[in-house]
């Protein structure tokens, strides 16, 4: 998705400046899909103190009343969905079928969270602590706070802002949105929906660059979903506000190849979990370690998958395209650094505008920032190793920020040890799905 800000204007009845307009245009084609308006610091300021203002009365709805209005407004997505599955795939260049997917998963958390409110707010049960002198009686209860933030990301605008807003709303809070610049048009739609309804206004989104460091220093709670460097920097300004945050960081998730795989599943299912989506998912397989003894035969099975990789569905003319401009340089500087280093290329290494060749790699080292750094795009490097103790070792070494796992192997007892070993990260032995969708929070 590429963006351009329109200059700023002189307002001529007031003298103050109005806010740049931020113009979205699609990565497939490069036709403008809308041109809206940023929200400055002041008036992401404004937006909050509404808000803070309309969650008392959110509150004073009760759970019963609150689940009301989410069940209508499921309706609502449900009468608008393909219209908002359209705008999906135009913004962030996905085919339809993946839009589809991300919208099935936004449903699939507002259900969740709306079936299982009242488990979820029911106070737990006191709990008895005795000791030498004293009885205790400890009861925890959760109370919502008066705003929450969620700040997300271009990979899957709407479901992942869904998982934090939906949970928020049920407990009674307000939720200010700031979906990335990249691709605003989706979340400004839904939440442009929810106010249709003539629902509590406590529940919108604001768009610019400057939107973000306001978000933060005015919400109540903040929730980020993006790269592990501007996590730091959430982390940081949250703790200087003292006020909780929760961070899902991107990494490089892992796939491991054992001598006693089934290379050919394991080819075929690697492929997918690098590549679909043009491995815009913050679980895609971005790092391969394969043992020696199979590792040309492997090399070779996978570099046929990702040169045949097409789309999901039968009735689609191709693969969908990347989001960000940006992100497609990074992923052209990170095959031409791998290849000036000595790695190998298999198959793909080249693009046009916001398209990407599926890119198999081989010989990747440690030296190359395609195996340090986060790539988010349709690369697989591989890695050669001696042994599957390596194998794991290096795989382990990205801990805490590769987020998934997948083993390869028919030997059950390794795969059981890795999963303890790779903890809090979601390991699957001989399977690919922890790579495909991100973690449900349910």
């Amino acid at each position: 998705m590429r963006i351009a800000l329109a200059n700023q204007n002189q307002l001529p009845d007031a003298g103050k400046v109005r806010p740049p307009m931020l113009t979205v245009i699609a990565p497939a084609d490069g036709e403008v899909i809308d041109t809206i308006p940023t929200d400055s610091p002041d008036q992401v300021r404004d937006t909050v103190e509404r808000l803070r203002d309309n969650s008392v009365v959110w509150r004073s709805l009760g759970m019963v009343g609150r689940v009301h209005w989410l069940t209508l407004f499921r309706n609502w997505l449900l009468d608008n969905r393909d219209g908002i599955v359209t705008l999906l795939s135009r913004e962030t260049g996905k085919t339809e079928s993946e839009a589809e997917a991300e919208f099935t998963l936004a449903l699939d958390a507002l259900d969740h969270y709306r079936i299982h409110a009242a488990e979820f707010l029911g106070g737990r049960h006191p709990q008895v602590f005795a000791r030498p002198a004293a009885a205790l009686q400890v009861a925890v209860a959760g109370s919502a706070c008066a705003v929450a933030g969620v700040i997300g990301p271009w990979t899957y605008p709407l479901a992942l802002a869904m998982f934090d807003a939906v949970p928020a709303l049920v407990s009674g809070a307000a939720v200010v949105v700031k979906p990335s610049s990249e691709t605003p048009l989706t979340m400004r739609a839904v939440t442009g929906g929810w106010a249709s309804l003539g629902a509590p206004a406590v529940f919108e989104s604001v768009a610019g660059h400057e939107a973000g460091p306001a978000v933060l220093d005015s919400v109540d709670y903040i929730r980020f979903t993006g790269s592990f460097e501007t996590g730091k920097i959430v982390a940081l300004r949250a703790a200087g506000r003292l006020i909780p945050c929760c961070l899902d960081l991107g990494g490089k998730s892992a796939a491991v190849v054992l001598a006693d795989a089934d290379l050919d599943q394991a080819a075929a299912c690697i492929a997918l979990g690098g590549l679909a989506n043009d491995g815009q998912n913050s679980n895609s397989i971005e790092r391969i370690y394969v043992e020696n003894s199979v590792y040309d035969a492997f090399l070779d099975k996978l570099a046929a998958e990702a040169a045949a990789f097409g789309p999901m569905l039968g009735d689609e003319t191709g693969l969908g395209v990347m989001t960000s401009a940006t992100q497609v340089e990074l992923v052209r500087d990170q095959v031409r650094d791998a290849l000036l280093k000595g790695a190998t290329l298999r198959c793909g290494g080249t693009g046009e505008g916001h398209r990407f060749e599926p890119t198999v790699l081989g010989e990747v080292d440690p030296t190359m920032s395609v195996l340090t750094h986060q790539t988010l795009g349709p690369i697989l490097p591989v890695v050669r190793v001696a042994d599957a103790g390596e194998a794991l070792e290096l795989a382990q070494q990205q801990q805490p920020t590769g987020p998934c796992l997948s083993l390869w192997t028919t030997d059950a007892s390794i795969g059981a040890r890795a999963a303890g070993r790779f903890a809090p990260a979601v390991v699957g032995v001989n399977d690919v799905s922890v790579h495909l969708a991100h973690p449900a929070p349910f």
